[in-house]
């Protein structure tokens, strides 16, 4: 836990405290109680409109609530809407912003495990998550020539959206064309690996991108997609014995039904200089003098 004197708008300094100093950069609000000298709150539990708070690193503009809470009599208490379970709920009550600054991280292993002597390829990712809300099924493919179940993957092209993405994807590798694109995960997930078919390492950003099925109207794929793999609808209990790769398994275990707090560990993102490294390892560091 780390304290902090935090700005208000109305010119006064409020103790603050941050429980997981490392999470500094996903600060995107503060809460105070409702007992406090340095707010005039006339009993209005909530969000404050008039009076709001600087991010004590950055500088930020920061959204200010009053939680009836005699916890925070005497400190505010940053909130990182992300990262903190609690503070994910606030977050969907009270319609604050969320940051992402801890990413899931997944490296490979086996056959995918990085290799030494090749360069490492960046790329930004989707993985598209469509469901069949008539079956409960979700659609998947399944590679002929590796071992790789998985949903529907593939690379964003210069000048994409995430979400256009991922409709040209279902496309290309499934033939299905319409299809609607709900809600896009709060989250990025970050995967480090040595793809044997292209013969490098590959670090992918993954947007995760979830949609529904509207009909099963479906043009031909082309022979390249059509000799590298088949599509396959899977009901949502199938899922779990039916996926093999790491990253696909921890959406459908964490973010099927909707996101949440990422708790976890993995890679510092939005970070400043802590960028790419392990949670684990900046833990109680990110507020030390930089």
């Amino acid at each position: 836990m780390k304290k902090f004197e935090i700005e208000l708008t109305n010119g006064k300094l409020i103790p603050s405290i941050i429980t997981n100093e490392e999470l500094i950069f996903g600060v995107t609000a503060i809460a105070i109680g409702m007992k406090n000298d340095y707010i005039d709150i006339s009993s209005n539990v909530g969000k404050l409109e008039e009076v709001y708070a600087k991010h004590p690193l950055t500088n930020e503009i920061l959204p200010v609530i009053v939680l009836d809470n005699d916890i925070l009599e005497e400190n505010s208490m940053m909130l990182v809407p992300a990262h903190i379970q609690e503070h994910f709920e606030l977050a969907q009550k009270f319609n604050l912003p969320y940051k992402q600054v801890v990413a899931p991280y997944f490296k490979g292993t086996g056959e995918e495990s990085l290799n030494p002597i090749v360069e490492t390829k960046f790329r930004t990712s989707i993985i598209a998550v469509i469901k069949n809300e008539e079956d409960n099924a979700y659609l998947c493919v399944d590679a002929l020539k590796r071992n790789c179940k998985s949903f529907v993957l593939g690379g964003i092209e210069e000048g994409e959206t995430p979400e256009e993405a991922a409709v040209r994807e279902v496309k290309e590798e499934t033939g299905y064309v319409d299809i609607t694109i709900n809600r896009k995960s709060i989250f990025e997930l970050h995967n480090h690996f040595y793809a044997t078919y292209k013969g490098v390492n590959r670090y992918a950003i993954l947007y995760v991108i979830f949609g529904t099925l509207n009909s099963k109207k479906r043009e031909k794929i082309s022979d390249d997609e059509f000799n590298k793999q088949k599509a396959i609808w899977i009901k949502k209990e199938n899922l779990k014995d039916f996926l093999t790769v790491n990253n696909n398994v921890f959406v459908n275990n964490y973010l099927l039904d909707g996101d949440f707090a990422y708790e976890g560990d993995g890679v510092m993102i939005n970070s400043g200089k802590f960028n790419r490294k392990l949670r684990s390892e900046v833990q109680n560091k990110l507020c030390q003098k930089r």
